[in-house]
């Protein structure tokens, strides 16, 4: 045998190799995930959303890795293509391949969680979340069931927060004031918001008993207070935007007696 085709053979024994670490890579990390997604069933999953999100978080980093167009990308379906044959599972023509990220990490035993784990990838991928904000965009929306639940055109946690913070701000219904908030007076705070637990009493006040600077506690009360005040907050909306376009009607028409004046001084000069 000649030394070129020595090289040939050397070389096509090597790329078949690589090919077969490539593929063996992807199953022993699919393998992982699902070895982690057991360890949080068993462990946390009364407990840790968390744990969940992350898990969620590298599912896309997985399908992101599937789909990047690298010269390793056809391998690594490949991989996943063997360890969906080794788990026998079975998928449409149309399946997509986020499907099968979700239901070879998180088994086979459940459709329904399957499917709301599904959508939330599928919600991820169109939004073009990065994999480092999955689990706090996750949190923003209310969590998986909330971007499940959600209709078309409807409404995320998220942005009911916004609607009810841009309804409210501009009202203040009390102000509070204590020596035990005054002690946790801090400038660099001025302007944030923040939530407190309050307390009805019989006299009709409120006892506070402490103040919350979370964002994401935040959000969760003025989406709570825009579910149960639909009617309020639209009559709010629908005030402000009278008032606006009624200021802004004013606004044309100084604009307009401004112009008129300027002109009739130029004519008399």
């Amino acid at each position: 045998m000649s030394n070129t085709s020595t090289s040939t053979l050397s070389t096509t024994t090597t790329a078949v190799a690589t090919s077969a670490q490539v593929s063996q890579a992807l199953m022993q990390r699919i393998s992982d995930l699902a070895i982690r997604r057991e360890a949080w069933e068993t462990t946390e999953y009364s407990r840790s959303n968390q744990a969940l999100y992350g898990l969620i978080a590298d599912c896309l980093d997985l399908y992101l890795d599937l789909t990047s167009g690298s010269d390793g990308a056809k391998h690594k379906k490949q991989g996943l293509q063997d360890y969906i044959n080794l788990k026998g599972y079975v998928f449409k023509d149309t399946s997509p391949l986020s499907l099968k990220v979700i239901r070879c990490v998180f088994g086979d035993r459940d459709r329904r969680r399957l499917s709301t784990y599904h959508t939330v990838l599928r919600v991820a991928i169109a939004d073009k979340w990065a994999v480092a904000d999955v689990a706090k965009n996750i949190g923003e929306y209310g969590g998986v069931q909330e971007i499940s639940l959600r209709k078309p055109g409807g409404m995320t946690a998220k942005e009911k927060a916004q609607a009810a913070r841009a309804a409210l701000m501009n009202q203040s219904v009390a102000t509070l004031t204590s020596d035990m908030l005054n002690k946790q007076f801090n400038t660099e705070h001025i302007g944030e918001n923040a939530v407190a637990v309050l307390t009805l009493n019989g006299d009709g006040t409120y006892s506070v008993h402490c103040v919350v600077r979370s964002t994401t506690a935040v959000n969760a009360a003025l989406a709570g207070y825009f579910s149960a005040n639909k009617e309020v907050l639209k009559g709010l909306q629908e005030q402000q935007q009278a008032q606006a376009a009624d200021a802004a009607k004013s606004q044309q028409i100084a604009n307009a007696a401004a112009a008129a004046n300027d002109s009739q001084q130029s004519l008399a000069a």
